[in-house]
């Protein structure tokens, strides 16, 4: 398995993921605004390399799924980053007070995979985790049908957190949480897929949920 995945950009060795509910009655400017402003928005921060925005499958809590590519975890203490989280748009201020429930795990590449970037995506949360069970359990997922891309990354939990959102992420417990995401060519692969997974990483009851993917969004610089 590749040490890395790469671009054009370079290498991304850290992630954002960020899951989130908004209200239903505003989901149509939800959309215009995360895929006009807030992203490209983000992605002028030095070290931001690249965005994939996600719409869940069967999840009301959290109907999407942001994840961030970046060349460092230190570009979330950036004071460019900083001040965006500080200085928002009026237009981001009002769609603020509409998130619902939000889960956001800032993560340091393990390893990455791919050879080109997938229509849909299964995230899986794992609280702990033998390290080698992990790693065995990754070499079968990218064998599956389907898969073009695997990836697993590590919960740095002395990120701080978001200053406006009052909901909590996962409990910070000790070891920290994996996050491995599987891209596939179609839902319909990972579907099978999450009904066969590893035997090492079915044992650890992971948190799994389904994605397809909505809009992927470049760095400018």
């Amino acid at each position: 398995m590749a040490a890395i995945m790469r671009d054009a950009l370079g290498a991304a060795s850290a992630w954002l993921a960020l899951w989130n509910g908004f209200d239903p009655a505003l989901d149509a400017e939800y959309n215009d605004w995360h895929a006009r402003e807030h992203v490209p928005e983000r992605l002028t921060v030095p070290g931001m390399l690249r965005a994939s925005r996600y719409r869940a499958v069967d999840d009301a809590v959290y109907p999407y799924f942001t994840l961030y590519e970046m060349a460092s975890i230190d570009v979330l203490a950036s004071a460019e980053y900083q001040a965006l989280l500080q200085q928002p748009t009026d237009w981001t201020r009002r769609m603020r007070t509409s998130f619902g429930e939000l889960l956001r795990i800032p993560c340091q590449v393990i390893e990455s995979a791919a050879g080109v970037r997938g229509t849909a995506l299964m995230s899986l949360q794992i609280r702990g985790g033998d390290a080698v069970a992990l790693q065995a359990g990754m070499r079968e997922l990218a064998a599956a049908a389907g898969v073009v891309g695997v990836h697993s990354g590590r919960e740095d939990t002395a990120v701080a957190p978001l200053p406006w959102h009052g909901g909590a992420p996962l409990a910070v417990e000790a070891p920290a949480t994996h996050l491995l995401m599987v891209e596939a060519q179609s839902l319909e692969h990972l579907r099978a897929l999450a009904g066969a997974l590893p035997a090492e990483i079915a044992a650890l009851q992971p948190v799994l949920r389904l994605h397809r993917l909505l809009t992927l969004h470049h760095a400018r610089r």
